[in-house]
């Protein structure tokens, strides 16, 4: 959300004033990345329903709202500070009661108990955990995957969503935000793009089978993955990515890509090999 980082220090401060929703229009114009309520179309998906939910990442509360009013407690943990004052705002004038907003999460330690939530929300944050660190991104990545498996309780579990290494645009050759702007950026073999570039990338991506497996060092059983159509930031729907859902879904018309390179080039995958090339890896995981 880079593009919102400006003016931010003030968004309370006008969010008081104003409202809310009026204070980021008022701030930013058209920003539907943070009102949008298709953004959420996800959380029908999760067993948030009375349970104690941890949501990693918040940002300025696109999801909390939605996540508190089904849940039994909601954590916020957000490590931009301003960015956390805007959410406590916003639930207080939502009249949400049953979340608690702290600030941090830069170091990707959790500062809960073990065993303390049913739910953990991951949502376009892991591959970015480490920015404010010196350390290898997998290294950072790992010990916050591993610190979500012992704060949740047994037969718990996290939704984690990210964008892919290997989805159409990052092959084709657009820019990629997570290697400042570099074209294929993370597509390319690591040490190529790290060398290519001659600076540490601001994020990290993984493939589907990369993620996978990186959840299951961390102590994880994946139990579902989906594909967000088109694509993850403005989802029309979450579809299974097994063949079976996926030729159904392309019988329904439903959407694939975001750009017209990349829409034809989906139509011309295989079924099976959706989930290697989608914009983004969506996974339900139990610990």
């Amino acid at each position: 959300m880079a593009e919102f980082e400006e003016g931010e220090e003030e968004l309370t401060d006008l969010a008081r004033k104003l409202g809310w929703r009026e204070a980021i229009f008022h701030q930013y114009g058209r920003a539907e990345y943070l009102t949008d309520t298709r953004r959420s179309i996800f959380l029908d998906l999760l067993p948030i329903d009375g349970g104690d939910v941890l949501e990693i990442g918040p940002g300025f509360g696109q999801f909390t709202d939605t996540i508190a009013r089904k849940a039994r407690s909601v954590a916020a943990l957000e490590v931009n500070a301003a960015q956390a004052d805007f959410l406590r705002e916003k639930l207080r004038q939502e009249g949400i009661e049953n979340t608690l907003v702290t600030t941090g999460g830069g170091d990707c330690c959790l500062p809960y108990s073990d065993a303390s939530f049913d739910l953990v929300i991951l949502n376009l944050v892991l591959e970015w955990c480490a920015t404010r660190l010196s350390e290898p991104h997998e290294r950072a990545q790992l010990r916050l995957l591993r610190e979500i498996a012992r704060v949740l309780r047994p037969g718990g579990r996290l939704y984690v969503a990210t964008k892919n290494r290997f989805a159409l645009r990052y092959l084709i050759g657009k820019p990629d935000e997570h290697y400042h702007n570099m074209r294929f950026g993370s597509a390319l073999p690591r040490w190529l793009a790290d060398t290519l570039h001659g600076r540490r990338s601001r994020g990290r991506l993984y493939s589907w089978i990369g993620l996978r497996t990186l959840l299951r060092k961390s102590g994880f059983e994946v139990e579902q993955s989906w594909w967000a159509a088109p694509e993850m930031r403005f989802p029309d729907g979450m579809i299974p990515v097994d063949a079976t859902s996926i030729r159904k879904a392309r019988r329904q018309g439903v959407r694939q890509g975001e750009g017209r390179a990349e829409r034809l080039l989906m139509r011309l995958l295989p079924a099976p090999l959706v989930k290697h090339f989608a914009p983004g890896l969506s996974f339900l995981a139990r610990v």
